[in-house]
C-alpha cells in the first residue's frame, strides 16, 4: 500500500500552489467577476503548460497522468483559479486523442490561441444548455449521437451572471447563430467512447476541485475561530462551532480519498472503477456544500457580507458541480455500475499511478488461507452461538485459532507471533467479518497484551504472554466507570501501595468479556491529591485474585458486557504496567489501538451486501423487483459510498501506522466516519426494507435488524463521536481545545 505522491508530483503539486498564490488572490478572483474569468492569469497557466498537460506527448502535449491532473486541480479548487481550467484540460486532452482537424485545435489551446472547452450532454438530448467555459470559449466540443462535434466561433465574453460567477453560457448546439460554424472532429463508436470518457475525467477533475476548495473554506472558518471571541471564550472552544467543521473535515478528506482511489482503479482495470468516478463525485459534490455552509455559518453575519473572502468559496463551492445537473443523479449511475448492466463505462486512460489501496499480494494469500480455516473449522452451532454473543469467546476456537496462526500474527515472534504486516492483520479482519465471527475477546486481549509487551515486568510477560499467545488465556479492558463514561482519566477506582503489592477498590462498568477473561488491563487513581492525568497508574490484573467480582450486563445488541468489583484486591507490583503514576503514557499507547475505525468498519460492507440481497429478492405492489426502483437504488447506492470512504479512511490510518506518518487525527478519523455512517445508513436501510425488516432472522432482513441494533454501539465504543470530533478538530484544523 502506498498514498505517497512522487517527488516530482510534490514538485508539480508546489509550483501550481505557488503560480495561483500570486495570481490568483481573492483581490483577482473578485476583479474577474461577473464574467469569472482572467485573463492573465490564463495566460500564465498556458506559459505553464497547464491546458496541454494531459494530451499526449506525441502530439505536443505533457504527456501526464491523471493523477497529476488531480493534484493540479485541488489547487485550482483551493484558489478558486477565475478560468475554465478543468475543462480546457480534458478538451485539449480530447482534440489530441481525436487527431487530426483536432489536433490543430489542440495547437491553439497548448499555444494560448484558443480555448476550448466542452459541453455535459448529449446534443439530441439537451440540444441548449449550459456550458461551463462557454462565455470565454473560441469553441465548444459536443456529442451527437455517435459524432464529436466542434462549434466554432463562439461570442466571447458573453456570460450569463450566476450562483459563482462562472463563465458559464447558455448554448444552443444546432441552432447554428452567430455566425458558428460545426465540424465534425470525429464519429462512430471510437469517437463516442473517447467523448464519454472525457466526460468521465471531467468528473474526476472536478471532485478534485471541489475537495481543495472545500478544504480551503474549512481551514478559514477553523482560523477565524481561533480568533473570534464571544462570551469570553474563543469561539472554536465550543463544540457547537468545531464539531461540525471536524465532521466536514473528515468528509473531505474521504472525497479527496475517493478520488485517488478512482484513478488507481481505473488503472488497475478494476471492474468497480467506473462505479469509483461517480462515487467520488457525488461524495465530493455532497460533502462540499456541506463544509462551505458551515464554514460560513462560522463566521456569522460577517460571512454573509461580500467583503468576507468566505462568500467566494460558498458560491463557487454550491456551484461547481451542477453544470451537470443534480449530483444526486450520480447515485443511480453507482447503482447501474455496480450492480447494473454499466459496470465497464467508457473511462479515459489514467496513465501511470504510482499510488496504491491494495494490501498486497501477500495480504491477499494471508486471507485466503484463514479462509479456509473458517471454511473447515466454523460449524453452523458456532456461528449461532456467536450471534447470540458479541464477546466473542469460543475457548476451542481461540486455541484453534491459536494453533494455526490467525489469532495474533501480527504479534512479534518472540511473543508467539508470526511479525506479520499490519496490512495482513487488516485482511484478516475482513475475513473475520465476512464469516460474522467476533473480534471482540481477541482485541481486548490483543490490547492488554500489547501493554504487557511495551510496559509490563518481565515476570508478567512471562506469565500472560505465552497463554494469551495459545489462546488459553483472554483479557478485558478495565477503563470506564458510572461516573466518568468517556473521561477515563477522571477515574475513582483506588490504588494504594503496601509494601510490594499493591490494595486495588473501586468499580468500572462496561468490562465487556470479563466473565471469560483472566486479566483485566486495569487503569486506577494512585494519587488522589495529583492533578487529573498525573496520578494514574495501570494494571494488568488477573481475574481469578479474591475480591474481584463480576456482574452481567446485558445490552439490546444481544451482547453480555459486565460491572466489575474490585473489593480489597491484592495485587502484586509485578502486574504494574510502566511507571507509577505515569498511566497517561501508557493509555496514550492503548488508545492507538482503540482509536480506529478497522475494527468497526468491516460490519459495514455486510449491511450494504444485505440490502442488496433483499432488493433483488423482495417485490413492490406493482410486481417490480425493489432493486428496479431508483430511489431503493439511490439509497442503498447511498451506503455503498459511505462503506468505501470508510474503507479508504481506515486504509490510510494502517498505511500511516506502517509508514511512520505523523498525524493524529488519521485514526479519528477513521473511526467517527466508520461508525456514524454505519448508523445512519443501519436506521435508512432497516426503514427501506420496513415493516419486514423489523423480524429477526438470519437472511438478508435479519442481518438489516440485527445492524441497525448493533451500529449505535459502535458510535460509543473505543470513545464516543463526540470525543474523536474534538481530536480531530484540534490535530486536524488547529482548534483550540474544547476540552478542559
Amino acid at each position: 500500500m502506498n498514498l505517497a505522491l512522487t517527488p516530482e508530483q510534490e514538485l508539480l503539486r508546489d509550483s501550481v500552489s505557488k503560480l495561483l498564490r500570486t495570481e490568483s488572490t481573492p483581490v483577482r478572483v473578485r476583479a474577474a467577476e461577473p464574467l469569472g474569468h482572467d485573463p492573465v492569469l490564463w495566460a500564465s497557466l498556458v506559459a505553464f503548460g497547464i491546458p496541454a498537460m494531459r494530451a499526449f506527448e506525441a502530439a505536443g502535449g505533457g504527456g501526464m497522468g491523471l493523477l497529476d491532473a488531480v493534484l493540479v486541480a485541488e489547487e485550482v479548487g483551493r484558489h478558486l483559479a477565475s478560468a475554465p481550467v478543468i475543462e480546457s484540460i480534458v478538451a485539449a486532452h480530447l482534440l489530441a486523442e481525436l487527431g487530426g482537424e483536432g489536433q490543430a485545435w489542440f495547437e491553439r489551446v497548448r499555444d494560448g490561441g484558443a480555448i476550448v472547452t466542452l459541453a455535459l450532454h448529449e446534443a439530441g438530448l439537451h440540444p441548449r444548455q449550459i456550458v461551463p467555459g462557454g462565455g470565454v470559449a473560441d469553441a465548444i466540443l459536443y456529442l451527437d449521437d455517435d459524432e464529436v462535434v466542434l462549434l466554432a466561433g463562439t461570442p466571447r465574453g458573453t456570460a450569463r451572471d450566476n450562483l459563482g460567477k462562472a463563465p458559464l453560457a447558455s448554448i444552443d448546439l444546432e441552432g447554428g447563430a452567430d455566425g458558428r460554424t460545426r465540424h465534425i472532429l470525429a464519429h462512430g463508436p471510437d469517437a463516442r467512447y473517447a467523448y464519454l470518457a472525457a466526460l468521465e475525467e471531467w468528473k474526476i477533475l472536478t471532485a478534485a476541485a471541489l475537495t481543495g476548495l472545500g478544504r480551503r473554506a474549512l481551514e478559514m472558518a477553523a482560523e477565524y475561530a481561533s480568533e473570534r471571541e464571544a462570551f469570553g471564550r474563543l469561539i472554536g472552544t465550543y463544540q457547537g462551532v468545531s464539531h461540525p467543521l471536524a465532521d466536514s473535515i473528515t468528509d473531505i478528506d474521504g472525497a479527496q480519498l475517493l478520488t485517488w482511489r478512482a484513478v488507481w482503479a481505473m488503472a488497475r482495470g478494476r471492474d468497480d472503477a467506473a462505479a469509483s468516478v461517480s462515487m467520488a463525485f457525488w461524495w465530493a459534490a455532497r460533502s462540499t456544500a456541506t463544509a462551505v455552509v458551515r464554514a460560513l455559518r462560522t463566521f456569522g453575519g460577517y460571512g454573509l457580507s461580500v467583503e468576507y473572502d468566505i462568500q467566494l468559496y460558498f458560491r463557487r463551492g454550491r456551484a461547481m458541480a451542477l453544470p451537470l445537473g443534480d449530483p444526486k443523479a450520480e447515485l443511480g449511475r453507482v447503482a447501474d455500475r455496480l450492480w447494473g448492466d454499466a459496470r465497464w463505462s467508457p473511462l479515459p486512460d489514467p496513465g501511470a499511478v504510482d499510488i496504491e489501496f491494495g494490501y498486497g499480494e501477500a495480504a491477499e494469500q494471508f486471507a485466503a488461507e484463514i479462509q479456509q480455516f473458517f471454511d473447515e473449522n466454523l460449524t453452523r452451532e458456532r456461528r449461532e452461538a456467536m450471534r447470540r454473543s458479541l464477546d466473542g469467546y469460543d475457548p476451542e476456537m481461540q486455541r484453534k485459532l491459536a494453533e494455526a496462526g490467525f489469532l495474533y500474527p501480527d504479534w512479534p515472534v518472540e511473543y508467539g507471533g508470526q511479525g506479520r504486516s499490519a496490512y495482513q492483520l487488516s485482511a484478516l479482519g475482513v475475513v473475520y467479518e465476512a464469516n460474522d465471527w467476533s473480534r471482540v475477546a481477541i482485541g481486548t486481549t490483543n490490547m492488554g497484551a500489547r501493554m504487557a509487551m511495551a510496559f509490563g515486568s518481565e515476570a508478567l510477560r512471562q506469565e500472560a504472554l505465552p497463554r494469551f499467545a495459545a489462546g488459553t488465556a483472554s483479557s478485558c479492558l478495565g477503563f470506564t466507570e458510572p461516573s466518568c463514561g468517556s473521561d477515563v482519566f477522571a477515574a475513582r477506582t483506588r490504588a494504594v501501595r503496601e509494601g510490594d503489592d499493591w490494595i486495588i477498590n473501586g468499580q468500572k462498568v462496561f468490562t465487556t468479556a470479563a466473565h471469560v477473561s483472566d486479566y483485566v488491563l486495569l487503569l486506577t487513581r494512585s494519587d488522589p491529591d495529583a492533578p487529573k492525568h498525573k496520578g494514574l497508574t495501570m494494571f494488568l490484573v488477573p481475574m481469578g485474585l479474591p475480591g474481584i467480582a463480576v456482574e452481567a450486563l446485558h445490552t439490546m445488541q444481544e451482547e453480555r458486557t459486565n460491572i466489575t468489583y474490585y473489593a480489597d484486591v491484592r495485587v502484586p507490583d509485578m502486574y504494574r504496567l510502566g511507571p507509577v503514576n505515569g498511566a497517561v503514557g501508557v493509555m496514550a499507547s492503548a488508545m492507538k489501538l482503540e482509536h480506529s475505525g478497522e475494527g468497526y468498519h468491516i460490519s459495514h460492507p455486510a449491511l450494504v451486501e444485505a440490502a442488496v440481497a433483499w432488493a433483488h429478492e423482495a417485490i413492490d405492489e406493482s410486481g417490480r423487483r425493489r432493486i428496479d426502483d431508483p430511489d431503493v437504488r439511490a439509497r442503498i447506492a447511498q451506503a455503498a459510498v459511505h462503506n468505501e470512504v470508510a474503507d479508504l479512511l481506515c486504509r490510510r490510518a494502517v498505511w500511516a501506522g506502517v509508514e511512520g506518518v505523523p498525524s493524529r487525527a488519521f485514526g479519528p478519523m477513521s473511526k467517527l466516519f466508520t461508525t456514524e455512517t454505519y448508523m445512519k445508513d443501519s436506521a435508512d436501510l432497516l426503514e427501506l426494507a420496513a415493516p419486514d425488516s423489523l423480524l429477526e432472522g438470519h437472511d438478508p432482513l435479519g442481518v438489516l435488524e440485527y445492524k441497525h441494533r448493533h451500529s449505535v454501539g459502535s458510535t460509543i465504543y473505543g470513545g464516543t463521536s463526540e470525543v474523536h470530533r474534538s481530536v480531530i478538530a484540534e490535530t486536524s484544523l488547529g482548534l483550540p481545545r474544547t476540552r478542559a
